[in-house]
């Protein structure tokens, strides 16, 4: 499995991180809605942006395409465990003057 390359440095500052959503939510009749929860586990989003030098942009580009519909392992940043994740959009590069930042969402599998 492919493995988030380390060279693309994730910035903590703007990192943030959605949690599960494993409930449903039913309307009834009568009454307020009733909710249930519909599996244990749920997949979450994480939204980051990362600093990539402009001789790593197309090596960055190359990681996206090779693993656009992929999944590939991913070091979490705040906790240093080993999650499995995929793009949940395209990641959008910005150049500033000498760097790019890219914004990545991800989605962190179960």
């Amino acid at each position: 499995m492919a493995q988030w390359p380390s060279k693309f440095r994730i910035l903590l500052e703007g990192f943030s991180e959605g949690l599960p959503d494993r409930v449903i939510k039913s309307n009834m009749d009568v009454g307020p809605a009733k909710k249930r929860r519909r599996t244990i586990l749920a997949s979450y989003m994480i939204y980051f942006s990362c600093h990539i030098e402009m001789a790593d942009v197309d090596e960055f580009k190359q990681f996206y395409l090779d693993n656009d519909v992929g999944v590939f392992d991913f070091i979490h940043p705040r906790t240093n465990t080993i999650l499995t994740a995929r793009f949940n959009n395209v990641p959008t590069l910005t150049l500033n003057e000498t760097f790019y930042n890219a914004d990545v969402e991800l989605e962190v599998l179960p």
